[in-house]
């Protein structure tokens, strides 16, 4: 090679050294393979909540357990599986048919979870005693709309029926209802034990929220969905790495929870058409005034006469007489609204109605007033023996006082004679759906006991309610009065009734999931629902974690029967065909036998204001009390109201009367602990008495007027707050 030729390939070496310098990168590295899918397993996920490894129906409630359906107006259907439903000693698993027929869950839904470890102080979870922790943006405990990434009012407990940490459950109760028909998210952060420490969210729950691939696919299937859910909770401002459970549900329709009641009501009164209903009088007992020596037999201080008999209901039961253990009768199953038995059949309801002295005293003449009609609901499994009096005569009082005639039917399907049923359903709870469906014949029952007072061809035009052949009532007006299970149940029929737009819940509630655990007088029941005192053959259910279960799925068909299912319609939003209704709320302070807590929770779902001072300042356990309750607007109100009446703190602790505030766990205030029981005083309480009867006027005149001391609480038996 000459030298020319060595000089050009040394040129080409070098330029080919200088096209290979630093200017050409090396290679990127490949990426590192990603991590194996982790193995989970997940029992039974075609019929159990994944969420929780140990408990199939943990946490509830979940859409999981519903199904797409575009008939229902949610676009879901309930689709629980009875091979996942609790079973009791006889081991017979609920039958969850009935819930089935739901398009999502209760407007008052009492949510479970079971959280290893959980200490709720540690945590600052938001208590009963302070709901506004609740909507604090770092609540470790938040129920948002997912619509709308709101924060819903709620507190959370753990169930202090048990110290089992296996059984114990953490609950979460609204205490404003949850919108029918609205998606919600539960989002439960930060969870801490008894040493402040973090609780670790379970496996499933993990691998969802930090994005870890499994090869379940089970779990890949709802990874998407979970997903959706992190991002609006992202949107809410609740951050996804904080999470240790989060889940969703969808509440039923306002058709769904409603339906019936509304469908049996129509077609019952467009049967009646103008007529007045069918009835017969069986007696009319004329009291002599008492004398001297007090009263005796035939005699009455209040009470001029008592006129007593049937009347005649069409019934949508599946038994000829509607007795207890009846269920609503369908003749096509597949509509799911009831019908009449034989397309013929009546209900035979009872009624009492009582004349004051103050309307008529001799019947051959003309009244001496004339009084306001209305309609009474006894109390807690009762009767219509209830209007009677009793030694307390609380109602015969009222009736003189304030001229007012008391007419009373027994609440078919929650009387005296339906204490029996109602045993066998806490030992089997397929059984009650029958319990629920002549609850809701008994509205009906009691919407045409007011037609009865309301129609000119019904007491009105009978001689019986005449006194010198004139009318002793106006029918002009009717209304409504009832007392405690009168109050919850009231606040059902104050929704659909369509001849009575004002009434009287006295001490009231709503959410029997709510009350029960809460009254002392459930403890008699508690032995059937455990099975603890029915033998080792019997019912029941012995686990304290599935009876919070059954209540709070119970929740779910009792909606359709208790003023859970309509008290937003009483005021708010009036359902098709009803008027709108103001409703009266009579509290009792620490009260022992329904929670004054439901109470208030019931009063925010109506939309009802305070009367304040509700309580003495410090009275209350709460730090925040009657959080969200607007109160009640100067001048005059026709409104719904809620007002408080206080028997008294306990006297230095001595537990020799009045009344101490309840405990704010899910127990009962049992007497001597908690003091005197409230229950019965309101109604007692002449300024109570004269509260109602302001309200209990037609419209145009019935108004709420305070009739307590000016700026001071209203009181009981004498009771002066500082005294």
């Amino acid at each position: 090679m000459g030298p020319l030729r060595s000089v050009s390939a040394l040129a080409l070496v070098a330029l080919l050294a200088a096209c290979s310098d630093s200017s050409d990168a090396p290679a990127v590295p490949p990426e590192p393979p990603p991590p194996p899918p982790i193995s989970i397993a997940t029992p039974n996920a075609d019929r159990c909540e994944m969420l929780d490894a140990d408990n199939c129906m943990f946490p509830w409630p979940s859409d999981v357990f519903t199904v797409a359906d575009e008939a229902m107006d949610t676009g879901k259907r309930v689709n629980l599986n009875q091979e996942s439903m609790p079973a009791n000693k006889r081991g017979d698993r609920v039958d969850p048919a009935e819930w089935n027929r739901n398009d999502g869950f209760s407007p008052s839904q009492m949510i479970l979870a079971q959280v290893p470890g959980l200490d709720l102080d540690e945590t600052g979870a938001p208590p009963i005693t302070d709901l506004s922790l609740s909507l604090e943006a770092d609540s470790p405990v938040v129920v948002i709309r997912a619509s709308t990434g709101e924060q819903h009012l709620v507190f959370a407990e753990l169930d202090a029926n048990t110290d089992d940490p296996a059984e114990q459950t953490l609950i979460i109760r609204p205490m404003d209802q949850f919108e029918r028909g609205e998606r919600y998210i539960v989002a439960l952060r930060n969870l801490r034990n008894a040493e402040g420490e973090l609780i670790e969210a379970p496996e499933v729950f993990r691998a969802f929220r930090d994005a870890t691939i499994t090869d379940n696919d089970a779990i890949e299937a709802r990874r998407p969905d979970m997903d959706a859910l992190f991002a609006t909770l992202e949107e809410a401002g609740i951050a996804r790495d904080e999470l240790y459970l989060a889940w969703d549900f969808t509440v039923a329709s306002v058709r769904n929870i409603t339906e019936r009641i509304l469908h049996i009501r129509d077609e019952a009164f467009a049967d009646l058409g103008g007529a007045a209903p069918g009835y017969s009088i069986d007696s009319i007992t004329d009291f002599a005034p008492c004398d001297e020596a007090g009263c005796g037999e035939g005699q009455d201080e209040q009470i001029a006469r008592e006129v007593a008999g049937t009347f005649q209901v069409p019934n949508f039961l599946d038994s000829e007489d509607g007795a207890p253990g009846s269920a609503f009768y369908y003749a096509e199953p597949d509509d799911g609204l009831p019908d009449r038995l034989n397309g013929d059949n009546f209900f035979s309801a009872n009624f009492v109605c009582r004349i004051p002295r103050s309307v008529a005293e001799d019947f051959a003449v003309s009244p001496l007033a004339v009084a306001r009609p209305s309609l009474y609901g006894h109390g807690l499994l009762g009767s219509v023996n209830e209007v009677r009096g009793g030694t307390r005569q609380n109602v015969d009082i009222m009736a003189l006082d304030h001229e007012m005639m008391f007419c009373a039917t027994d609440w078919a399907g929650f009387s005296g004679a339906d204490v029996g049923y109602a045993i066998q359903v806490l030992q089997d709870f397929s059984l009650m759906q029958a319990f629920f469906d002549r609850q809701q014949q008994g509205l009906l029952n009691f919407m045409f006991l007011a037609r009865l007072l309301k129609s000119d061809a019904g007491f009105v035009a009978d001689a019986a309610f005449q006194a010198g052949g004139e009318p002793v009532f106006d029918n002009s007006s009717v209304f409504y009065d009832g007392n405690s299970q009168g109050g919850i149940l009231g606040g059902a029929l104050m929704g659909v009734i369509q001849d009575v737009t004002r009434g009287v819940l006295g001490v009231p509630g709503m959410s029997y999931s709510f009350l029960l655990r809460r009254s002392v007088d459930f403890d008699a029941f508690k032995p059937f629902f455990s099975g603890s005192g029915t033998g080792d053959e019997g019912g029941g259910y012995p686990s304290i974690k599935d009876q919070s279960f059954l209540l709070s799925m119970a929740q779910m068909l009792w909606d359709r029967a208790e003023s859970s299912g309509y008290v937003t319609h009483i005021e708010r939003e009036p359902l098709p065909n009803t008027p709108q209704h103001a409703v009266l709320l009579q509290v009792a302070y620490g009260d022992h036998q329904v929670s004054m807590w439901s109470a208030e929770f019931m009063a925010r779902s109506i939309g009802a204001r305070l009367r304040i001072p509700a309580v003495e300042t410090g009275r209350h356990p709460d730090s925040n009390p009657y959080f969200a309750l607007e109160p009640v607007p100067t001048g005059e109100f026709t409104g719904s109201v809620l007002t408080i009446w206080d028997d008294g703190p306990v006297d230095g602790g001595a537990l020799d009367g009045g009344t101490a505030p309840p405990p704010v766990t899910n127990t009962p205030p049992f007497e001597p602990e908690f003091g005197d029981d409230p229950h019965s005083l309101p109604r007692r309480e002449p300024a109570a008495q004269e509260q109602k009867s302001a309200f209990l006027r037609p419209e145009g005149e019935g108004r709420f007027v305070d009739t307590c001391a000016p700026e001071l609480p209203c009181t009981t038996n004498g009771y002066s707050p500082g005294g």
